[in-house]
């Protein structure tokens, strides 16, 4: 099974990326993978896509949004229940979320903002729907985007952090794919991103980009080849390039990454890679 929220990263780190796709074979060949914790940006960006899928829901089947207390209430129930699941870590000194209180703080806000500027102008046909598709014998791609709205019909996907997030080209090509492949034409495609700042600063509103949707689709499928290669090839070897099965490099790494660290990687310090070592 191969998510589409996994292709981003495989361009920056094959090997951190296939430690995280292919855990449990890598395991299974004899290597320990650490655990890294659940940041605190993770878990309010799941807290804010739960509030705005929420609101959505309600517009699809009342054709109206719901009053902003309804997504906001919904986000800060998952707040806890993601902070109650423990192993999340907080922003150091100089982040933008230090305490339970100022993530609970910014997921109104966030979701706010996007009620306030997003949620009136999409009508929804797809919410968090996921689906799956065989790309490969033996290789399924599963992916579950935020929103498909009609007019035109488009695939959009919500993202939050404290600057605004790199090409994810790749998943919203994958997304695109993936509704095709379920009798769902797509015509468009954008992010809307929603910052995460201080509590002391003004929310900004969410800023939309669209993605050109052939690039898109051609840069899903060129990963997911090089994805299916490189996981055939640790398991089978390639005796053209002298990797033996089990090998490593099987999945290039990438030491000069900005995430090649003990809190991104559950392949650092292990003997899964040694390429950290090189930084």
């Amino acid at each position: 099974m191969i998510r589409a929220s996994s292709l981003n990263g495989w361009a920056d780190c094959p090997r951190r990326s296939a430690a995280r796709i292919f855990r449990k074979e890598i395991e299974a060949a004899g290597y320990k993978l650490r655990e890294t914790p659940r940041s605190i940006a993770a878990s309010v960006g799941t807290s804010v896509h739960r509030g705005v899928a929420v609101e959505l829901g309600e517009k699809a089947t009342a054709g109206k949004l719901p009053p902003v207390s309804v997504p906001t209430d919904a986000a800060v129930d998952e707040l806890a229940e993601q902070l109650a699941q423990g192993m999340v870590a907080f922003d150091g000194e100089r982040g933008v979320t230090q305490t339970a209180a100022q993530a609970e703080r910014q997921v109104v806000n966030m979701v706010g903002a996007y009620h306030r500027t997003i949620a009136p102008q999409v009508q929804p046909i797809r919410i968090e729907r996921r689906l799956e598709a065989e790309i490969e014998p033996g290789f399924v791609l599963s992916g579950q985007s935020d929103l498909v709205a009609r007019e035109p019909q488009s695939v959009r996907d919500l993202k939050t952090g404290t600057r605004s997030p790199p090409s994810v080209a790749p998943q919203l090509g994958a997304y695109s794919l993936l509704n095709q492949s379920h009798h769902l034409s797509i015509d468009s495609a954008s992010v809307d991103f929603v910052q995460r700042v201080r509590v002391s600063k003004a929310q900004p509103d969410p800023v939309s980009t669209k993605v050109k949707l052939a690039h898109a689709e051609t840069a899903a499928t060129m990963i997911l080849s090089h994805i299916i290669k490189a996981i055939e090839t640790f398991r089978h070897g390639d005796a053209e390039r002298r990797i033996p099965p089990g090998d490593p490099w099987s999945f290039p790494a990438n030491p000069s990454s900005v995430l090649c660290s003990a809190k991104w990687c559950p392949a650092h310090g292990t003997e899964f890679c040694h390429e950290w070592q090189e930084k």
